[in-house]
Parts: structure tokens; C-alpha cells; sequence
């Protein structure tokens, strides 16, 4: 029976966007009788993510020339239906907006990839650019961070979170969670590289008595306890092979078998995913199915490493101030202008992890409300030295006094703008330059002969 004409897929519409996502949906787009027979499972796959990438990208437009009511999305979303196979909930079609164009047209939608969206300030945001989940960022990549969080938060699809350690993935992850409608029900968290295999296996699925030497009673699995909530699982790309199957399954038929045991059990869980290595390279390696990254990576979020957001470096500690003010009943501590300087001049490989650190270490070690640079650890302290004279050398020097003599050579020996950098006094900053027996005229040009 053919289809009615007002129901039937826009296929050019959606190929176009399968091109824009690249990759092997590219792939696909361009296997046509792939696309007609839709008979492999792999074509199957690729369709279900490319279809609810889009459907999560677009707001208030007919999908492809389908529309459905208002009404009936409502209903669908509120009474939680699922379709066969997968944790998430039911995807629902978006509604035709009347004051809009129709999706026929291809440009009239940019990129909807992760990575390619644009997004403007959120609503809520502070000064210093956090929202209530307490993530905070104003440069552009945070910007889509937020924006990427308020979308995973509006469904239940699946998030893989990707960036380097210490980048704040469970902190963006449990955003997720708090802005949702499963925000009432737990949040569970399991570093999948911490645990063998076997105990991953107990930690997620649980076990029944005897199932294993010392399992003397039945003890139920995180999948089991995150009924209704969401399951975080940091660093994914540790997990062996075996166990990608078991989870696999578990995401796809919303069921499992704890160890040992006959009986299925059936969860909803919303399932956030992180990791800090590239699947794509595992997925050549033998080591990542690419089948469960088909599954996960529904709605990726990028984190940056703090390297590429040094602007935002002056209110995370700022944060990190007030916080550590607020639970160790210190004073609020403030850092000079040198040293925040320095702390932008930093690489911070530890990312965000690292700056907490050094800014609680400096906290502990100041004797006074103003941190200066002498309480920074050494490894930020020798980026005082930058550019030094054909007859100075900095080797065999301590941290304070390469930064003094950086100091200095940077304000040509004008002790009083030396001192105001760093963030001492001039009395100071003399009694210290005998310390090291630096000369008063250290840094001064030297004076021209006339011939």
C-alpha cells in the first residue's frame, strides 16, 4: 500500500544532514542502496544515532516533512515511552512551527555536530559565567558547554563526555543530571578503570549468594539502585571487551542478569559516559566496540583543557577562594596581579584538578589576605624568566629568584613597579635582593659611551 504523501520521508532532506554529521554517516549517505534496503545492521545503527543527533539539534520544526501534534508529543514524553531496545526514552518528533520555514531547504540549519554549535549566553549565567551546577566559563568552548548540558538535560539520551583528566567530566555529567527530570532519583559514578573485571562486573550488575567465593548473600548492582536515575561511567575506554558486552546489551534490551543469576531484572537508567581517550583510535585498535560507541555517543560534549581557556583562569579562583573560605573558615584570601599573571602563563597539564591545588596550597601557606608569587609552587615561578641579557643565565637559581630578576629586567629596575608586580613592598623586594645578593642595578640598561 503506498504511503500517504504527507507522511512520507523527505530522504533527500535527511541525506543531506547525514552528510553535514561526516564521517561514516557521510558514508552511508552515499550508499544508496544501503539507504533503500536498510538491511545491515551497522546501516541500522548509523541511521538511530544520525536520526536522534538531529532530532536533539532541532527545536520547534517538522523533521523531515513528518509533523506530529503538540499534544501528542506532550503525552509521549510524559508517560516515559521507550522504544524496544535501548535505555533512553522515546524520541519525539518536533512540532511544525507555523512561524517558520520547513526543513526541506538544508541551509537553512548550520552543522548540528557537537563541536559546531553556536550558542549564546545562558539564562542564569553569573558575572563570571557559572550557572548553578557551579561549571565555570566564558570564553566560546564553555559557552557550548552549557548550552550542549541544557540540551543533554531536556532527554534521556545517552552522553559521552570526552576530554583530559581533570577537566571536570563528572562535574558537567552530574549537571546533566541535576537539570533533567531525573533529578529526584540517584546519580551514581564508576571509574571503570578503577576495578578488574570481574568486580565491575559485581559493582554494575550485582551478584547472587554463591555466585563466587564470599558472595554469602544476594547484593544488588548500581545498574539496579540507578532505577529511575542516571549511571555515570568515567573513563569507559578502560573497560575490556567483555564487559563492553555485557553493557551493551544492558543498554540495548534495558535488562540484565546479575552474577550468578537466572532471572532478568529491567531498569530505566540515564547512561553518561566519559572518557579521556579517543574511542575512534580504540575502535582501530581491537580494543572499543564500535557498536556501544554507536550506542553512548548520542550527544558528545567536549571539555577543553584549561590551556585553551586561560581567560577564565581569574574566576575559577576566585571560586576556588570563596569555596575554600566557606569550609576551612579562613579569610578570603586575594591574589596579586603578578601572580594571577603567572598562573595564565602556566600550561596547567593537570587541567583544572591542578589549578584547585595550587590555589588551596597557596591559601595554606600565605600569612596574609594577599597571595603573592612567592606562595606559588616552583614550576609556575620559573615562568618569571622569559626573555633575559646576553650575560645573564638563570641556571642553579631558586623559583623567588628568578622571579625577582624577571621582575626587574621586565620594569628595567624600577623597584617600586618590581615590587608592585610581584605583589611586595619595596622595602621587601630590597631585603630580598640582598638575600640573593642580586646588584641595585640589576636590570638597568647600561649606560651609553659617547665616541
Amino acid at each position: 500500500m503506498p504511503l500517504d504523501t504527507r507522511k512520507r520521508l523527505d530522504l533527500e532532506a535527511w541525506l543531506n544532514d547525514l552528510k553535514r554529521l561526516g564521517g561514516q554517516a557521510r558514508t552511508l549517505s552515499e550508499k544508496h542502496e544501503s539507504v533503500q534496503n536498510l538491511m545491515a545492521l551497522s546501516d541500522l545503527q548509523m541511521l538511530e544515532e544520525a536520526t536522534k543527533r538531529i532530532i536533539v539539534s532541532l527545536s520547534k520544526k517538522a523533521l523531515y516533512g513528518l509533523s506530529l501534534s503538540h499534544e501528542r508529543d506532550v503525552a509521549r514524553l510524559s508517560a516515559g515511552l521507550r522504544p524496544r531496545g535501548g535505555l533512553e526514552p522515546g524520541i519525539t518528533l518536533p512540532t511544525r512551527d507555523s512561524q517558520t520555514r520547513g526543513y526541506g531547504n538544508p541551509s537553512d540549519h548550520g552543522p548540528i555536530s557537537a563541536q559546531a554549535l553556536v550558542v549564546g549566553p545562558e539564562p542564569g549565567s553569573s558575572a563570571d559565567g557559572s550557572n548553578s551546577d557551579g561549571i565555570i566559563g566564558l570564553t566560546e568552548s564553555m559557552r557550548r558547554v552549557h548550552h550542549l548540558i541544557a540540551k543533554a538535560a531536556a532527554c534521556s539520551l545517552p552522553v559521552l563526555i570526552q576530554g583530559e583528566s581533570g577537566t571536570g567530566k563528572e562535574l558537567v555529567a552530574r549537571a546533566i543530571h541535576q537539570k533533567s527530570g531525573r533529578q529526584e532519583r540517584r546519580f551514581f559514578s564508576e571509574n571503570c578503570s578503577a576495578l578488574s573485571e570481574s568486580l565491575l562486573e559485581s559493582e554494575l550488575f550485582g551478584h547472587v549468594r554463591g555466585a563466587f567465593t564470599g558472595a554469602d548473600r544476594d547484593r544488588k548492582g548500581i545498574l539496579e539502585l540507578a532505577h529511575g536515575g542516571t549511571l555515570f561511567l568515567d573513563e569507559i575506554g578502560d573497560m575490556s571487551i567483555r564487559m563492553q558486552s555485557k553493557l551493551l546489551r544492558a543498554l540495548q534490551e534495558r535488562e540484565f542478569r546479575p552474577v550468578g543469576g537466572k532471572e532478568t531484572i529491567r531498569v530505566d537508567v540515564r547512561v553518561i559516559s566519559a572518557t579521556n581517550r579517543g574511542l575512534s583510535g580504540l575502535i582501530k585498535e581491537g580494543a572499543f566496540r564500535v557498536d556501544l560507541l554507536y550506542r553512548i555517543n548520542v550527544i558528545t560534549i567536549d571539555l577543553p583543557p584549561l590551556r585553551d581557556r586561560k581567560a577564565d583562569i581569574p574566576a575559577l579562583v576566585s571560586h576556588f577562594l570563596d569555596r575554600i573560605s566557606a569550609e576551612s573558615g579562613f579569610s578570603r584570601r586575594e591574589f596579586s596581579t603578578g601572580a594571577l599573571e603567572l598562573l595564565g602563563g602556566y600550561e596547567w597539564p593537570g587541567n583544572i584538578r591542578e589549578l584547585e591545588n595550587v590555589v588551596q596550597r597557596a591559601v595554606a601557606l600565605s600569612e596574609s589576605e594577599r597571595i603573592d608569587s612567592e606562595e606559588l609552587p616552583d614550576r609556575i615561578r620559573h615562568l618569571m624568566i622569559t626573555e633575559e641579557a646576553r650575560d645573564y643565565s638563570g641556571a642553579g637559581k631558586g623559583g623567588e629568584q628568578l622571579m625577582i630578576e624577571k621582575a626587574l629586567h621586565n620594569f628595567e629596575g624600577d623597584k617600586t613597579h618590581a615590587a608592585r608586580y610581584i605583589g611586595w613592598s619595596r622595602p621587601k623586594l630590597y631585603r630580598r635582593m640582598r638575600h640573593y645578593a642580586i646588584p641595585i642595578q640589576f636590570g638597568r640598561a647600561a649606560p651609553r659611551s659617547d665616541h
